[in-house]
């Protein structure tokens, strides 16, 4: 399974057509923007994570992202652990 980290709405819309089924997802930086466009493509809002700091910093509250599930430094590197290969998208 395959770790997306997604750094913009950019680098979703290029990420979708390259994910498959069971890979894992963390917006971070400008990419918590993309939280909706995400589960528009069809991402399981159980593998789609928001960075919480970021999303927080950019004024992203929990009631705006609805059910997904928002992640702190130490899930974030446990995740990293779980998956390989770990992909970048940042265009």
């Amino acid at each position: 399974m395959s770790l997306h980290l997604v750094f913009s709405p950019a680098g979703l819309s290029a990420c979708s057509s390259r994910w498959q089924s069971g890979d894992k997802f963390v917006l971070l930086g400008n990419g918590v923007y993309a939280h909706k466009q995400a589960l528009d493509v069809g991402i399981d809002p159980t593998d789609l994570h928001l960075l919480g700091p970021d999303a927080e910093a950019r004024g992203i509250s929990s009631e705006a992202t609805g059910s997904l599930v928002s992640i702190d430094y130490p899930a974030f590197v446990e995740l990293t652990l779980q998956c390989s290969p770990i992909v970048s998208w940042n265009e």
